[in-house]
């Protein structure tokens, strides 16, 4: 029996499901007009590379996508246990092409294999919303479906297994001093955070970011101070506090110890006189 192609609607932005699978094969001989991906939470399925003999497969945890024109030829693979998917076909945004160099299979395939435990329930987490909220009529639907794809994406692009990547315990330890960045943080929570050991954080962390994770703290949190000191009259003492040190004085000690001026002189000098108010 000759396989049919199976049909493709081109009317929406954004086409996305959230299924379980048990059998049905699909086959584009030519593709989809848009980029298709689909990202498998549990089961498993085989996909076909035009010109290659033996099916690649998509295990749980690995995204896959396919690029416009490219054929689609995927389905169960005679697995008992069904295939849960979740997929979407999109028209990408100018700025997200850069996050879709994905590692290459086959000509117009790429993939992303399942990242660690909690980056890829970062992933899941926003193709589950993006498929939630394009199933809805509610107002800009489309544009919260597209900004929680967007979202995945990112994650995605942080998973991109290339050299220029950041282990992912360093990027734990990243996004833990960014969310308590006004807090009291030691090297241990950091490290508790990343579960990693203070003596390994501290190594990987130098590796890749090229300073100690303390070092690291400071220097986002005086960035933060000079956006602060910048945009906003707060009283020195209310930044002090807003960003994590134990005292003004000490404050404005390391502030000028890298800016070479107090915060109030960089103040001054950001915010001349005839704009100054506070």
């Amino acid at each position: 029996m000759a396989l049919r192609e199976t049909p493709y609607f081109t009317g929406d932005r954004l086409l996305t499901g959230h299924e379980h699978r048990s059998h049905n094969r699909c086959w584009r001989r030519y593709g989809t007009p848009t980029p298709l991906l689909i990202h498998t939470r549990s089961g498993q399925a085989v996909f076909r590379i035009e010109g290659r003999d033996n099916p690649q497969v998509m295990s749980p945890g690995d995204t896959v996508l396919w690029l416009p024109g490219v054929m689609q030829d995927f389905d169960c693979g005679g697995q008992s246990e069904p295939w849960e998917l979740v997929w979407a076909h999109f028209h990408p945004r100018e700025h997200w092409h850069e996050w879709l160099t994905w590692p290459r299979l086959g000509n117009g395939i790429a993939r992303i294999p399942a990242p660690p435990a909690r980056m890829r329930a970062r992933i899941e987490d926003a193709l589950l919303e993006m498929d939630s909220h394009a199933r809805t009529t509610l107002p800009r639907a489309c544009e919260l479906a597209l900004n929680a794809l967007e979202r995945a994406l990112l994650w995605l692009d942080a998973a991109n297994p290339t050299p220029s990547q950041l282990d992912e315990s360093v990027q734990e330890a990243v996004l833990f001093i960014s969310r308590h960045l006004d807090q009291r943080l030691t090297v241990r929570e950091i490290a508790d955070a990343a579960h990693l050991s203070t003596s390994r954080l501290a190594h990987v962390f130098k590796q890749q970011i090229g300073i100690s994770p303390a070092r690291f703290v400071e220097e986002r949190r005086l960035d933060r101070a000079r956006v602060l000191l910048e945009s906003s009259s707060l009283p020195v003492g209310a930044i002090s506090n807003a960003i994590g040190f134990s005292t003004q004085f000490y404050f404005a000690t390391r502030f000028r110890a890298q800016t070479g001026m107090s915060p109030s002189d960089w103040r001054r000098r950001a915010r001349p006189a005839a704009t100054w108010r506070g």
